[in-house]
């Protein structure tokens, strides 16, 4: 498996899992913002030709924070989330940041134990911040 930067070309990919298998429901024209935004680092595992999942972060001064991460269905329980996220923060570092935060579904117990596995702590929640169900969001955050 291989972590690349997103190009247009996944955009059609990313569209199908996310619709599939996100919880966010991003369109492909927020795939598209990405791309193109200054301060949005977005990356697409791949094991040639097929893509395993994505993720990215936004960068303002000296914290990243993740936006959106999944991967597939199929290739969970693979390491593949585990390794997107430390690619994500060791990019994060090159460019000196020095804090990473993220949202996560309250229900997502998988996902918030492999966050706290990789040294994030729970910092407090935000109300109703998913939709289809409606759902609280814990925020987490790691020093980097």
């Amino acid at each position: 498996m291989m972590i690349v930067p997103m190009e247009f070309d996944h955009l059609d990919t990313l569209t199908d899992i996310e619709s599939k298998d996100g919880d966010a429901r991003w369109s492909r024209a927020q795939f598209e913002k990405e791309l193109k935004g200054e301060f949005r680092r977005f990356f697409v595992a791949v094991e040639s030709p097929d893509v395993l999942g994505y993720g990215g972060y936004w960068k303002a001064d000296s914290e990243a924070q993740i936006t959106n991460l999944v991967v597939r269905k199929e290739s969970r329980c693979q390491g593949i989330g585990r390794r997107l996220v430390e690619f994500l923060l060791d990019c994060a570092r090159s460019e000196m940041c020095t804090t990473c935060t993220l949202e996560v579904r309250k229900s997502n117990a998988h996902a918030q134990s492999l966050y706290k596995a990789l040294g994030f702590h729970v910092k407090g929640e935000r109300k109703n911040v998913y939709q289809n169900p409606e759902e609280d969001a814990v925020l987490m955050e790691k020093t980097l």
